[in-house]
């Protein structure tokens, strides 16, 4: 295919992903300028085309110029190759595989964790929220989507990935770890020594739900007055769960809304005859809180049904959807979901109500696994979940008088 040919369907694709994404020509939409921006990109390719000091690969430059486009948007919009894209529509995923546990996004022109699974390879390894990946295995993460990068942790179990990661500081830390087939995590929950109960919800899979009101009933029976539940770290699952395990603490209500500039909006509601827990809540969140996850901790923050407790939240709360092109195809965030207030939460993520950095690990021990302590162990060095059992054990102020 001749470079000229590339060129006419990159420019053709730009005015299809304008048309699907925006219902109409980018000049009606966007304003009159887009049609000149799009003039001069036009130019700007047939000058480096013809007049570039040497021949130019313009399929790779222009794929370049597609993902620097996606870059602009958020960290889970992504230009792929016919490879890429072709394997990101694969139905499922090879169960012989392998995986890290870390679940990925894009920031700063590069991979970003933004959470590792609880128990998992990345968790043990060391790996945390907010780690920037600087090679996979020796390959830079600069031109690669966080669809792909994901992709590239997995492989046959008990082989070994090397990661290089920036964690402020200059030099990149190395790491090495053995990828392993994952199980599903349970929820946990028990009584503290202070009092409270605890519950543990590591990812919002199929049984979740089910799983926190077990717990939760067993929690009630064993006559606990309060309820911290932590939600740090936890990245993964399914809005549905999200929306079943906050009706366990709601008294009805909205949790949760979902809208794009071409999607009707959608309001998840509570219904309140499947409330469990009445009592109050602390909920501990920290910078790897995400996803549904983060929909729970918005949904209690504004029914006031709980004190977030914590670091503010990841922020990464849309819905992709994948749109073919001649050459590769687009996976473009479509929809956006909310706080029941309104509030956004993807790219902005939920404040706490009560700040309490995370406990830094020492400075000569980058290696050492963070996370949250499992709840089969009393948590050492926890600021987030001391607090948060201090607010819980403060009386409720009385009602003012009349």
């Amino acid at each position: 295919m001749s470079a000229r040919l590339r060129l006419l369907i990159a420019l053709l694709s730009t005015t299809l992903v304008a048309y699907t994404v925006l219902g109409a020509l980018p000049g009606h939409v966007a304003g009159d300028t887009t049609y000149g921006q799009l003039a001069v990109f036009n130019e700007v390719v047939r000058m480096v085309n013809e007049a570039y000091v040497e021949p130019v690969n313009m399929e790779r430059a222009l794929a370049t110029a597609d993902m620097g486009l996606t870059e602009a948007l958020d960290g889970d919009s992504a230009y792929l190759d016919e490879s890429d894209f072709r394997a990101y529509q694969e139905p499922a995923v090879n169960l012989a595989d392998a995986e890290t546990g870390a679940t990925l996004t894009r920031r700063f022109a590069f991979l970003m964790v933004v959470a590792c699974r609880s128990g998992s390879p990345c968790e043990q390894a060391g790996l945390r929220a907010g780690d920037i990946i600087k090679t996979i295995d020796g390959k830079h993460t600069r031109a690669i989507p966080a669809i792909v990068g994901e992709r590239l942790l997995r492989g046959a179990p008990g082989s070994l990935v090397k990661l290089a990661v920036f964690r402020g500081r200059t030099e990149p830390i190395d790491f090495s770890v053995v990828r392993e087939r994952l199980t599903t995590q349970p929820v946990r929950g028990r009584r503290l020594e202070s009092g409270p109960g605890y519950l543990r919800i590591p990812e919002f899979d199929a049984q979740a739900a089910a799983e926190a009101k077990t717990e939760i009933e067993t929690l009630k029976r064993e006559g606990v007055k309060s309820l911290v539940l932590d939600l740090r770290d936890v990245a993964t699952g399914e809005v549905g769960e999200a929306v079943k395990v906050a009706e366990l603490l709601l008294k009805g209500g909205t949790v949760t809304k979902l809208a794009g500039r071409k999607q009707a909006e959608k309001v998840f509601t509570a219904d309140p005859a499947k409330q469990v827990w009445d009592g109050p809540v602390a909920l501990l969140i920290d910078n790897g809180t995400a996803g549904p996850a983060e929909i729970v901790a918005a949904a209690l923050l504004d029914a006031g049904r709980a004190q977030l407790v914590g670091e503010r939240t990841f922020g990464r709360a849309g819905v992709q959807k994948a749109i073919p092109l001649p050459q590769g195809g687009l996976v473009l965030t479509v929809a956006k979901y909310s706080s029941p207030k309104g509030n956004a939460i993807h790219g902005k993520g939920v404040e706490p109500t009560t700040a309490v950095k995370s406990p830094a690990p020492d400075e000569d021990d980058d290696d050492a696994p963070q996370g949250p302590t499992p709840a089969t162990a009393t948590p050492k060095a926890d600021p987030i979940l001391d607090k948060a059992i201090e607010l819980l054990q403060k009386p409720v102020a009385a009602p003012a008088a009349a």
